[in-house]
């Protein structure tokens, strides 16, 4: 596995990064996503079913909550660890501070386009509310890299903005599109996410829940 970045310099990318927002993050999360954030994201760590051996890889962490949360159900003494990458320094910063002590979260300032881990890396990834930060072509790149690093049959989990399924949906989805201006967000909106799963190297999704009416749950599997 690669060396983590020492000097807090953001990755090369052509997607958005939250630097700006590093500070505030934590109290903003939460409220765009109604106090829901939690519960859907402990939802996607069930669907990993994780015995506490797993090398797992956390795509877009932000501040590195998830990634913590899911440390502590990892056993060190197994092998167990998890790396939360992001492309924002800031991000990686705050989340180096908030894992201290906890040997088994490692975190990587890092793009999700350019993985810089071997092939077949990780058993198990996972993505939350990172995708609509990047465009249907980096989307693309994105999947495929972990694609590349993730094991025979390993599991992916995403949770993002998708494809509004009712009429609060749409407000929330398109509400957020108008305030940040975001092309991307657009895209799920669109169904573009789906699109890009299904032209990546999965070639297919499971779709396993809709929350909100704008944010899904996909199950990925990598096919031996």
């Amino acid at each position: 596995m690669p060396e983590c970045l020492k000097k807090y310099d953001s990755a090369p990318t052509k997607g958005r990064t939250l630097d700006y927002a590093a500070g505030v993050y934590d109290v903003l999360s939460p409220l765009m996503t109604f106090g829901q954030e939690k519960r859907i994201g402990k939802i996607a760590v069930e669907l990993l079913d994780l015995k506490g051996c797993e090398k797992i890889i956390d795509i877009g962490c932000g501040t590195g909550s998830l990634t913590i949360d899911m440390a502590e159900k990892l056993s060190p003494a197994k092998g167990g660890q998890i790396i939360g990458i992001d492309a924002a320094a800031k991000m990686i910063a705050l989340a180096q501070k908030k894992a201290y002590g906890i040997g088994q979260a490692k975190f990587c300032i890092s793009a999700a386009e350019h993985l810089e881990y071997s092939d077949e890396t990780f058993d198990c990834a996972i993505s939350t509310f990172f995708f609509h930060h990047i465009d249907f072509e980096l989307k693309l790149q994105a999947l495929n890299e972990i694609w590349r690093t993730l094991k025979n049959n390993g599991k992916v989990v995403i949770v993002d903005v998708d494809t509004p399924t009712n009429i609060f949906g749409k407000i929330c989805a398109w509400s957020g599109y108008v305030l940040f201006q975001q092309q991307e967000i657009k895209e799920n909106i669109e169904g573009k996410l789906r699109d890009a799963i299904v032209q990546s190297r999965f070639g297919q999704f499971e779709l396993i829940s809709s929350h909100m009416g704008y944010v899904s749950i996909f199950a990925l599997q990598k096919k031996a």
